[in-house]
């Protein structure tokens, strides 16, 4: 089957700002850093995942301790509740979904992470309804197949990746990160590109069939040359990368 992502697509043409382009004082995720990237040019990379009262947020951690200092659960807090932290030692706050499609406003292109937690039917469901009107460029990630799997159910035509990492998690089983680091489960998603951890490059070629290669995170020079060499593009923090 032929890939949908062609020569010229922008994601395996342009690096991608991890989280917007953070650092400096700007935090990850916050609107500063997502008009900084704008700013530079660069697609943005986010996550996305929900508040207890089911409201989409951008924030990537399970818990809010790292970066509002609240010892939670995101999942476990209501949107009012997230609308008062704010983010690292700053004033910005975190942004719902909603909020950060219209500031960006297709200014670059998106690759939206949506991450696994309790309500993955639910959280699919909403990313996907509210990119309906949404006229800039996207396309969606996430390391839980079941996710993509839902994803591909609502709107077939989103390119959609599929996140890999070898480290196991705490969280999962052996076997289950088995058949997630081996991309075992990806019949479910029909993922059109693989997103894995740089530390395992390169992919197997079983992994990559037909599909685009792109890799996460990438920190230095040496390992944007990592990158160039074993994928075909990559997302990026802390560097001012040679790609654009």
């Amino acid at each position: 089957m032929k890939n949908r992502i062609g020569q010229d697509h922008w994601l395996i043409n342009r690096a991608s700002a991890h989280r917007g382009f953070h650092g400096d004082g700007i935090p990850e995720n916050s609107a500063l850093a997502f008009e900084k990237a704008i700013e530079l040019n660069y697609p943005i990379e986010t996550d996305v995942q929900l508040t207890s009262d089911l409201v989409p947020v951008c924030f990537h951690d399970d818990n809010l301790k790292r970066m509002t200092g609240k010892d939670s659960l995101i999942w476990d807090v209501s949107y009012e509740e997230v609308s008062k932290l704010t983010l690292s030692d700053s004033q910005e706050k975190i942004l719902m979904f909603e909020e950060f499609l219209k500031l960006v406003d297709g200014r670059v292109p998106l690759l939206i992470e949506i991450k696994s937690q309790r309500h993955n039917n639910e959280v699919a469901q909403k990313v996907v309804d509210l990119l309906k009107d949404y006229k800039g460029e996207y396309v969606i990630q996430s390391f839980d197949p079941r996710v993509m799997a839902k994803v591909r159910k609502l709107n077939p035509d989103i390119i959609r990746g599929q996140l890999i990492t070898k480290t196991k998690p705490e969280t999962l089983s052996k076997f289950t990160h088995f058949l997630l680091s081996r991309g075992l489960l990806n019949f479910m998603s029909k993922p059109d590109f693989i997103n894995i951890d740089i530390e395992h490059l390169p992919l197997k070629g079983r992994l990559k069939r037909n599909k685009r290669a792109l890799c996460w995170t990438v920190r230095s020079e040496e390992e944007e040359k990592i990158a160039l060499t074993h994928a075909e593009s990559y997302v990026f923090e802390f560097i001012t990368p040679k790609r654009k």
